[in-house]
């Protein structure tokens, strides 16, 4: 990545109430755990991208349509090659399916990078060095997220696992 580059990406950004049920997910996890204000689900990664492609980003974006969504982070899930901790939806809304959809079609058409992963929508608690959760008691309960819209951020290169929205647009 070149010091004209940004690394860029489309994420659903919860407010202080989702990420307080997000957090109580993440309590008692092992491994490096994810700050709290950093918590967001990616739906469309862009990677390295310089001024001209960002704002092309920026000016596709407020053409991509969807649907307010209600989308419930119910379950563990482990990714990577285990080591990364993370909360999803047992059942991802349709709406969250499309609009992601919509994003990496996008992404792909400003960078001609095409993601080369089935998207898993999920919130990374914490990265490697985490174990088995096992839960002594119950989990916690599902977090209900009303997404009402979907922003532009940018990967902090000052401090890693640091995120700026710089955009952000509402859906119906």
């Amino acid at each position: 990545m070149s010091s004209s580059e940004e690394r860029l990406f489309f994420a659903l950004w919860p407010d202080d109430e989702v990420r307080a049920g997000i957090a109580a997910w993440a309590d008692g996890s092992a491994g490096r755990q994810v700050a709290v204000d950093s918590y967001h689900m990616t739906a469309a990664f862009a990677g390295p991208v310089c001024a001209d492609v960002r704002r092309a980003l920026e000016a596709k974006a407020a053409s991509v349509s969807g649907e307010a969504f209600v989308c419930v982070l119910d379950e563990i899930v482990w990714l990577g090659a285990g080591d990364i901790e993370a909360l999803a939806p047992s059942c991802p809304p349709p709406a969250l399916l499309g609009l992601a959809d919509r994003l990496q079609r996008l992404v792909a058409a400003a960078t001609g990078h095409v993601a080369r992963y089935r998207y898993h929508p999920h919130v990374t608690l914490a990265r490697p060095g985490a174990g088995d959760r096992g839960w002594s008691s119950r989990p916690p309960e599902p977090v209900r997220w009303a997404v009402a819209d979907y922003v532009l951020c940018r990967s902090r290169t000052d401090r890693p696992g640091s995120y700026d929205v710089l955009a952000g647009w509402p859906l119906s």
